[in-house]
Parts: structure tokens; C-alpha cells; sequence
């Protein structure tokens, strides 16, 4: 039955019932707006830098809060177990000189100053640069902040890093839609 064949006592019954457990659906101070939310973030304190994307985000503890928030999107989305990058050092998450974590500055969005639309995580492991997690905000998909966060990281890390599985769909189709050489993602 739909909630339009209900008589108006009843609809105002039901929707009661649903205000009250939606106001008690995942508690806590960000609970149901980390739910349905997802954001971009402007970064006054960080430079613009004309005609690229990546903004480093590896030193600065701010940036980095920002890069564990996208991380957590990421994780949502993809269904991992765990966040990729988690900005505090902790026992459980030390400090590694290995790691390097970059902010995505919107293209869809103008301002005079960045604002973060997206990240990615990097890593050395045996002597080889690895692209271990990508994420872009969904309104950002699609309108070129890919191709130009691609040749940004190409520009800085080579065209040789490798690109850690496991890959989303779309991932691949990027990847070879960008002909990227298959023994950089194909493991």
C-alpha cells in the first residue's frame, strides 16, 4: 500500500512514526549528515596553483583531516574494510616517510582560492612508486578533474608508478581509455 492511499490521519500517523526514527537514525553530532552528505572543501590556507589540480597535502595536518574525510568516502563507496589513509599519526598508523597523500582542486567550481574536490594516496614500496586509492567527488566526475589530476601525477611521480588493485570499473575504463600500459594495472 502507498503512502497515498493512506487516509490523512493515517499519513500523518506514519510520517510521525518516520520524523521520529529518522531523528533517531544514526546518532551523534555529524551521524545522519554523514550520511547523506557529501562535501568539498575549501581550503583558504593552502595556495591555488594556475592550471593544475594536485595540491600536496602530506605536512599539513589540515589538509591531511581533509584527505581521511575523502578517504572515508572512499571506503563507503567502494566497500572496503578500512579508511586508506588516516590523517593523525598513531600507533596503529605511524608516520611513513613512504606515503605521500594529494588534494584535488575543483574544476567545476571556481574560486580564487583551492577547493578540495577529491584526493589520492601514494606509496613506495620495494623501490617502486604505487597509486594505492583514488577518489573524486561525484561532481566532479566526468568534467576533467581526472585527466588533469592524471597529468599532474604523471608530471610529479613519472609515468611509471604503478597503480595498486583491486580497480573500479570505472578506474579500468579510465586507465584504458588513457592507454595506460597494462603492466602498470593489470597485476
Amino acid at each position: 500500500m502507498s503512502i497515498n492511499d493512506l487516509s490523512p490521519e493515517d499519513r500523518k500517523a506514519l510520517l510521525a512514526e518516520r520524523r521520529e526514527e529518522y531523528k533517531n537514525f544514526w546518532p551523534g553530532p555529524h551521524g545522519r549528515r554523514a550520511r547523506f552528505a557529501i562535501e568539498m572543501f575549501p581550503l583558504l590556507h593552502a595556495d591555488k596553483r594556475r592550471g593544475h589540480a594536485l595540491i600536496p597535502a602530506t605536512q599539513d595536518m589540515r589538509l591531511r583531516k581533509v584527505v581521511e574525510i575523502f578517504g572515508k568516502y572512499f571506503k563507503q563507496e567502494l566497500g572496503f574494510d578500512s579508511v586508506p589513509f588516516v590523517a593523525q599519526h598513531s600507533r596503529l598508523y605511524a608516520g611513513d616517510p613512504t606515503v605521500e597523500v594529494v588534494l584535488f582542486d575543483a574544476q567545476r567550481v571556481q574560486a580564487t582560492f583551492p577547493i578540495a574536490a577529491g584526493a589520492a594516496g601514494l606509496s613506495v614500496q620495494d623501490g617502486e612508486r604505487w597509486l594505492d586509492w583514488v577518489w573524486i567527488h561525484p561532481f566532479e566526475r566526468g568534467r576533467g578533474l581526472a585527466d588533469q589530476a592524471w597529468a599532474d601525477l604523471e608530471e610529479i611521480y613519472g609515468k611509471a608508478f604503478k597503480i595498486q588493485p583491486p580497480l573500479s570499473p570505472a578506474m579500468e575504463r579510465f586507465l584504458t581509455h588513457h592507454d595506460i600500459a597494462p603492466e602498470r594495472w593489470r597485476f
